[in-house]
């Protein structure tokens, strides 16, 4: 048998290693044998609910009843949607629509209004767990050329869209990222991401997939990270910046252990100030390039580098082509990771042929290297006196500032100027301070002309600024 989807690669697992540690979770330990079954008993309470094929099932993630969903619903030829509950209820329901959601996992509370969706209540499911974990359910499983999983992209400066995944997309993933981290069955992935995103919910594939040890939590908590880290001497864990600089605020003084090999750190632009922070802090970081669209990775340095800049994330994976626009630098990707296409508000699919280039929307350059450098993204770039500007390349020059905590830059239209650069910021500092600071530090159409002081940088549930609720701030 050939095994060639997470959950028949955990059976593979359980069969070959049956008394591995797979998972921890609140405090308990799962070995493969255990993970399996209750994968198993999932399905079977799935189709006692009128899951099957040819249904879509939506679920509002709770970490560990999301783990178990994802594996097990392929199984019974359904796909799978996690949704991040934060959502604007009229968001969630044009979501829901566009994917066709047959059944829901969740309370639909304000979500009365969305129809023909059945309803399965995550305590039945949780109970049928606990007391029924030899269930046998049948097999009907997806094809790899099949929808697996639909994820919502972070929407940080746009309405979010359903990705689809095939099983293909899936798996050409994690095992080229696992050929580039070297992750085996000795290692431990430390998961605070959320599961409704692809960077949360690739990291158990990954560990499944290397037959690891995936430690997961149900939320990004500084205290109860540092302390896992040590206690179950983790060798891996994904972040995004501003979870980094969380943890270097809450524990300056701590060492990650020795185990801790990879910080895959990505999501977000990574400033020079944060980076040589954490390496000075003993954090193995591994910049990342990666997206949604491309289920996950793109590009990651490692090993960690000894010399680093802004934006360096190193070569593509093996399973990504990258081409750079030598005009624009506009960066454009081709592999097996591609998606398969989005989903429409109408519920019809927009595909994306296999085999042909996918635009990223962002900018970039390759050194002598062949290491990718990406500059941020083309809609962010702004035009100031005839000179283009990435909002990324301001903002790591005011971070040089110490009393400066966060920074974003967006651009005003001016007619005069095409884009009039503001800076919003947090800190100690007033706005008068930081402007007398950049008349001094940044000149021409580098300089803010505009400085807004706020208490925080307004970020979604990835912790990514979010660049709809900044612009809000401006106007």
């Amino acid at each position: 048998m050939t095994y060639t989807t997470p959950a028949q690669l955990l059976t593979q697992a359980s069969a070959s290693q049956p008394q591995h540690r797979a998972l921890i979770h609140q405090g308990r330990q799962y070995d493969y044998t255990e993970l399996s079954r209750m994968v198993s008993s999932v399905a079977w309470s799935l189709q006692q609910s009128g899951v099957g094929p040819g249904c879509r099932l939506a679920i509002f993630p709770q970490p560990m009843l999301t783990l178990l969903t994802v594996l097990a619903a392929p199984q019974i030829g359904c796909g799978v949607l996690p949704f991040n509950p934060a959502l604007p209820r009229e968001i969630l329901e044009r979501l829901i629509d566009s994917a066709s959601a047959t059944h829901l996992i969740g309370d639909r509370g304000a979500l009365a209004s969305v129809e023909n969706v059945h309803e399965i209540l995550p305590h039945e499911l949780l109970h049928n767990l606990e007391i029924n974990q030899a269930a046998i359910y049948k097999q009907t499983p997806l094809s790899m050329d099949e929808v697996h999983l639909c994820v919502a992209t972070s929407g940080s400066d746009t309405q979010p869209k359903v990705v689809q995944f095939s099983g293909s997309n899936i798996m050409a993933s994690i095992r080229a990222s696992r050929r580039r981290l070297l992750t085996d069955s000795n290692d431990i992935w430390l998961c605070c991401l959320p599961l409704f995103h692809i960077g949360g919910l690739s990291i158990p594939f990954r560990c499944i997939e290397a037959a690891a040890t995936l430690l997961l939590h149900d939320r990004f908590d500084a205290q109860q990270i540092c302390d896992d880290l040590s206690r179950y001497d983790v060798t891996h864990i994904s972040l995004v910046p501003a979870m980094l600089a969380k943890l270097l605020d809450h524990a300056p003084d701590f060492s990650p252990p020795k185990s801790l090999r990879v910080v895959l750190i990505g999501g977000a632009s990574l400033s020079r100030q944060l980076y040589e922070r954490a390496a000075t802090a003993g954090w193995p970081l591994a910049p990342t390039y990666g997206m949604t669209e491309n289920c996950s990775q793109i590009a990651t340095l490692y090993p960690p580098p000894v010399h680093w800049r802004p934006g360096l994330v190193g070569k593509p994976l093996d399973h990504t082509e990258i081409d750079i626009d030598a005009n624009s630098s506009a960066i454009r990707i081709c592999g097996d990771g591609v998606m398969m296409g989005y989903l429409q508000a109408d519920g019809k699919s927009v595909l994306h042929p296999a085999d042909t280039w996918f635009d990223t929307g962002d900018l970039g350059s390759f050194d002598d290297d062949g290491n990718l450098t990406v500059y941020g993204r083309s809609d962010e770039l702004l035009i100031s006196g005839g000179e283009n500007i990435h909002p990324a390349q301001i903002e790591s020059q005011l971070l040089k500032h110490p009393e400066i905590t966060e920074i974003a830059v967006i651009g005003e239209p001016d007619p005069v100027w095409g884009d009039v650069v503001i800076a919003v910021f947090a800190g100690s500092l007033t706005e008068q301070q930081l402007q007398s600071w950049c008349k001094q530090h940044l000149h021409g159409v580098w300089r803010p002309r505009r400085f807004i002081k706020t208490t925080e940088l307004p970020r979604n549930a990835m912790h990514k600024i979010d660049r709809v609720a900044l612009r809000r701030l401006i106007t």
